[in-house]
């Protein structure tokens, strides 16, 4: 069983050779953008939207078949390297309650459910950069497309009507790009995720689910029922009530596959369910359990602790798990001005660069703040922009102190 910080550390590496990929379609839909202004009149730029989004889109091809190529042994890597640990774990579980596991280079069915894991995990990326529709969404080519003629022809009715200046009507569009991000899928509600969301859950969900399945497969070779749930502070609560959405209600606690009476059942945790135990963004893993040999990692009494946790922040006393909330909206916040600033930077605005800049230096100090008041970790893995390295930060930070 593999904990929520190590499968974050995995997702992230798996996760960071799409940062370069979103990089370059940000840059190249702001100089697309930038130009539109000056284009006013009605056959110009019915011409120039057409070629705008046509070169985009062979641009966008050019570059996902680029990464799709490349990325094959990197993510292959991590992935193996995820998954060795999650069985080693098993391993000693199993052994400090007197069982032992065949070695993992000797388990041919456990490999085969890495791969298989491995691939669709990977698949749930790729499809992204297909040129069809997948289960009715829009995918990052069409999300994309549809994103950057938008925001032309927004730039573009600001300045034919005369309201806005050319460099103003290319701005107001820019601004708006800036807060959302490079979309990766649109859903049939219109709701759009931007593609670090994507890409990171499904890393993220990937290995944990194909860790929870190595554990699965090995509590069947050793004829092992019940299975403990870890548990973790802030974790979901759902409506509230004892089911499976309510993640902190069920954690910690043990479950029988078969439904012997007296345990909670799969059905009690949502095992297979999005929203329930292993399912979307969720966090949660288990470790096989023999009464009479295995030790609980979860007491009562420390269940309790883990649920009641509070913290406390400008002298007020809030929820754990509200506290995550809090750290996360401001983890977006911080996303949405580091893209601000690229770009700003990206279409030479000196003075939103530059206010981009105070602007981050003033949510990452108010990040650390909460951060040293609640005790809560930094996950600058959630914070982090394509594209927003070294250099750049080096940059905002002159601006900001300026």
């Amino acid at each position: 069983m593999l904990t929520p910080d190590e499968v974050n550390g995995y997702a992230g590496l798996m996760a960071a050779p799409w940062d370069e990929l979103s990089e370059r379609i940000l840059r190249d839909m702001v100089r697309r953008i930038v130009k539109t202004g000056s284009v006013t009149a009605t056959a110009q730029w019915q011409s120039y939207r057409a070629q705008a989004l046509g070169a985009s889109r062979a641009y966008l091809l050019q570059q996902m078949q680029a990464i799709v190529q490349q990325l094959g042994p990197q993510e292959a890597a991590v992935f193996a390297q995820a998954m060795k640990q999650a069985y080693g774990i098993d391993v000693q579980d199993a052994a400090a309650a007197g069982r032992s596991l065949a070695p993992l280079g000797e388990s041919e069915e456990a490999q085969q459910i890495i791969q298989s894991g491995y691939r669709r995990t990977m698949n749930t990326l790729y499809n992204l950069t297909q040129t069809r529709a997948v289960m009715g969404n829009q995918n990052m080519v069409e999300t994309t497309q549809r994103q950057l003629a938008y925001y032309l022809d927004m730039a573009h009715a600001d300045a034919v009507s005369g309201a806005f200046s050319s460099d103003d009507s290319a701005r107001r569009a820019l601004n708006e790009l800036a807060a959302k991000g490079v979309g990766a899928i649109t859903y049939p509600s219109g709701h759009m995720d931007s593609l670090d969301v994507v890409v990171l859950r499904a890393t993220r969900t990937g290995i944990n689910q194909t860790a929870g399945e190595i554990t699965r497969f090995n509590a069947d070779q050793l004829e092992c029922d019940l299975m403990e749930l870890d548990a973790h502070v802030g974790a979901r609560t759902g409506d509230g009530g004892q089911n499976l959405t309510n993640h902190s209600w069920w954690q910690g606690q043990i479950v029988s596959r078969s439904g012997k009476h007296g345990y909670l059942s799969l059905d009690d945790i949502g095992y297979g369910d999005v929203r329930g135990f292993m399912g979307a963004n969720c966090a949660h893993n288990w470790s096989m359990y023999w009464e009479g040999a295995s030790v609980r990692s979860y007491t009562p009494e420390r269940l309790a602790a883990i649920n009641a946790a509070t913290v406390s922040y400008n002298g007020k006393e809030i929820g754990r798990y509200k506290a995550t909330q809090i750290q996360r909206a401001q983890e977006r916040q911080i996303r949405a001005e580091k893209r601000a600033f690229l770009v700003a930077k990206e279409s030479g605005q000196k003075d939103t660069e530059k206010a981009a800049a105070a602007k981050l230096a003033a949510s990452r100090d108010k990040l650390k703040d909460f951060l040293q008041q609640t005790g809560l970790k930094q996950y600058q893995l959630r914070e982090s922009v394509p594209g927003f390295g070294r250099s750049e930060a080096s940059s905002a930070a002159a601006q900001a102190r300026k």
